[in-house]
């Protein structure tokens, strides 16, 4: 909905520069076009831009204050129970002046502090600044759907909704030079941490409090915490809860006073939002991406499918020949390394939509929720991992590169079946970056925390700590990828499969129902499956797959870019065996496939770092 920024001072005294903080919210006009505000307060400064969702009059003007000039807000995101909240508040004799959600959560707060959180059904990052107390409070939602960022620079705290906006501000744009081995194999940086040297971000499901300098963070939603108490109430049916859940989360997700259409691949998880979709709603326009390559084209699906339901379908292909200008927009909106092959190609799809539509909703998070993956099936059996690293061992310089075979005789190299979990979402493992001269293993302290937990609430199930890993590690990646490439075309992304309801119930549910079968999200084709069409239903997975690596090696521009990468920052002064780095690229140019995807992911990198900090004007703190 919006893009926030701040500045805290930890003495009252200091004011808050204006021109500073004014930079701040232009750094983040992408997100909010419709509107902006600051508030200069003591020791404090907020700022917002709106991109008007709900009320679209000038009531919905940030940051907002309560009647008293206490409590300051300013909010990004949606509340999608927020009227069933305000009709709460009114029964209790509150009179409300707009019909924002942005006032609902501004009285919760102010009526109950921290603990309302658990009433709140939607995507949301938030600060409110009290001015009695001189506190600074940031939240983010249960799922990290909506981002936000903060930085500590001497007795000064800022935070926004992109890094760019604390950049802007004049915190050095800096490469963590310790993250590469996290980018090279997982293409993200989990965690608190990011590519920036002191840059944190608020972690989903945390809260943070600013008071006289001091920072304390707190966890305000567990997954863990909800499955164990929600494994003490078990429900009856699942497959009639889950598709009564899910329909009643795609009908909250329509509260809109702008049109709302559907990202539309032809897959299961967006077939399964527009089907829902078009049963509460008419006229919904629907977008998809056409590939030329036919391996990666499910567009004709989707096609047929808004075809039957009576959506207005638009389509958009992208020639290969813009991807080089595209992809540098969507490197200085992602403000870190695209992490997944469909970024640029999001991005475009959103830009087309806007001139027709402000919101759109997204299949994201069913694979993480249901089990979606393939790369999770073998996890099932995981207890053979040692007889199947003995019978493939022998063959496994014969083994033809790429495909699924390949790729599992890859992960039995791991050694154990936590290694296989930890690396489940890599196409880079470790003992590829010796390719490059990278040696050493790395410890990925959050991801392994995060591991600890899911084999403490799935013991022995190797596939349940997998997904449980990647709702706290690969999803956010696929949500940061969601938010940036929409926002940057001031469109809002819903995503109802992490309605927090469904979340929750599904990873409580025993895996004999929430996996039974051999087809991935069994539970998800049991209970929607019967609204769809076979072909939808019988179809591959295919996920939103663009072919890279063939780009890389086949588009002039690209191909050219990819020849320099030995000698270009921060590849060149990385931790890297330059001779070996020249090796890889130039067996890569020559067809050698087996090297793409560290090759691609090294692309990304040098691709978001010329954009995010080479570019970036070197600008230092004020005070």
């Amino acid at each position: 909905m919006c893009g926030i920024a701040g500045i805290a001072h930890r003495d009252p005294k200091r004011p808050v520069d204006q021109h500073q903080l004014a930079a701040m919210q232009t750094a983040i006009t992408h997100r909010g076009p419709d509107d902006s505000g600051l508030s200069i307060l003591p020791g404090a400064g907020l700022a917002s831009r709106r991109l008007a969702i709900l009320d679209l009059s000038s009531r919905g003007h940030m940051p907002m204050a309560t009647r008293d000039g206490r409590f300051h807000l300013v909010y990004n995101g949606e509340i999608y129970n927020y009227r069933e909240l305000r009709s709460e508040l009114q029964s209790r004799g509150e009179t409300f002046e707009s019909n924002t959600d942005t006032e609902v959560l501004l009285r919760l707060y102010a009526l109950h502090g921290a603990p309302m959180l658990d009433r709140l059904n939607g995507m949301f990052a938030f600060a409110i600044w009290d001015v009695l107390e001189r506190t600074l409070f940031l939240c983010r939602d249960r799922l990290g759907i909506k981002p936000l960022y903060y930085a500590r620079f001497r007795d000064t705290l800022l935070f926004g909704s992109e890094q760019k906006a604390l950049f802007a501000a004049g915190l050095p744009s800096e490469f963590d030079s310790t993250t590469w081995s996290e980018l090279l194999c997982f293409r993200y940086v989990a965690g608190e941490r990011t590519p920036f040297a002191g840059v944190s971000r608020l972690l989903p499901g945390h809260h943070l409090t600013w008071q006289g300098g001091e920072v304390r963070i707190k966890r305000w939603w567990h997954l863990a915490e909800r499955v164990q108490a929600l494994r003490e109430d078990p429900i009856a049916d699942a497959v009639s809860w889950y598709r009564d859940t899910f329909d009643d989360a795609v009908k909250l997700r329509l509260i809109s006073d702008v049109p709302v259409g559907v990202l539309l691949s032809g897959g299961l998880d967006s077939s399964s939002v527009a089907t829902s979709l078009a049963s509460h709603s008419r006229s919904v326009a629907s977008f998809t991406v056409r590939f030329d390559e036919p391996d990666h084209d499910e567009s004709h699906t989707a096609r047929g499918l808004a075809d039957r339901l009576g959506l207005s379908p638009h389509e958009l292909t992208l020639s290969p020949d813009d991807l080089s200008t595209r992809l540098h927009r969507a490197a200085v909106l992602s403000d870190e390394p695209l992490a997944h092959s469909s970024d640029v190609h999001l991005l475009g799809l959103a830009e087309y939509a806007k001139s027709r539509v402000s919101v759109l909703l997204s299949g994201e998070g069913a694979d993480e929720t249901l089990g979606g993956y393939v790369r999770y099936q073998p996890l099932r059996f995981a207890n053979c991992f040692s007889v199947g690293r003995h019978l493939v061992s022998p063959f496994q310089a014969v083994i033809p590169p790429g495909g699924r075979v390949a790729k599992l005789a890859r992960f039995l190299r791991l050694g154990t079946t936590r290694e296989f979990v930890l690396f489940n979402a890599c196409d880079v493992l470790p003992f590829d970056l010796q390719r490059v001269g990278i040696q050493s293993r790395t410890a990925f302290e959050f991801r392994e925390t995060v591991l600890d937990e899911a084999e403490r609430l799935y013991p022995g199930e190797a596939m349940r700590q997998a997904m449980y890993s990647d709702q706290h590690t690969f999803l956010g990646s696929l949500l940061h990828r969601n938010d940036r490439m929409t926002m940057g075309a001031s469109i809002e992304c819903r995503v109802p499969f992490l309605d927090y309801r469904l979340v929750e119930r599904a990873a409580a549910l025993p895996s004999a129902i929430l996996l039974a079968g051999h087809k991935s999200k069994p539970l998800l084709r049991r209970s929607l499956g019967p609204r769809l069409p076979k072909d939808i239903m019988q179809g591959r997975k295919w996920g939103f797959g663009v072919p890279w690596a063939s780009y890389l090696q086949r588009v002039g521009e690209l191909r050219a870019q990819v020849a320099t990468l030995p000698d270009v920052e921060p590849i060149r002064s990385g931790p890297f065996d330059r001779r070996r780095m020249h090796t890889v690229v130039r067996q890569f140019l020559a067809g050698d496939r087996s090297c793409a995807p560290l090759v691609t992911e090294l692309f990304m990198v040098a691709a978001w770092h010329q954009a995010c900090v080479a570019e970036a004007a070197p600008v230092g703190l004020r005070g």
